[in-house]
């Protein structure tokens, strides 16, 4: 799929996190805050991939690592040799 869509859904999800934990959803939907937690403990663990394997590859360190933690590997996947 197109990077550009995985990181406005990736996005989306975010504002959905924020949101139902604001106004504190009932059912399926007062999962996704916790969901949330869950996802953004994995996008710590990409961050600090990013740090130790292609930090010399960022022109924008911190910048790189804020995006990272956002999108996680739509936007860690840009390092990364291709095939």
């Amino acid at each position: 799929m197109n990077t550009v869509m995985m990181k406005a859904v990736t996005a989306l999800f975010w504002v959905l996190a924020i949101y139902g934990a604001i106004q504190g959803w009932d059912g399926l939907l007062g999962w996704i805050p916790q969901v949330a937690l869950v996802v953004a403990g994995i996008h710590v663990l990409e961050v600090l991939f990013f740090l130790a394997a292609f930090r010399k590859k960022s022109s924008n360190v911190r910048l790189d690592a804020v995006q990272i933690f956002i999108f996680g590997f739509f936007h860690l996947q840009r390092f990364m040799p291709q095939r």
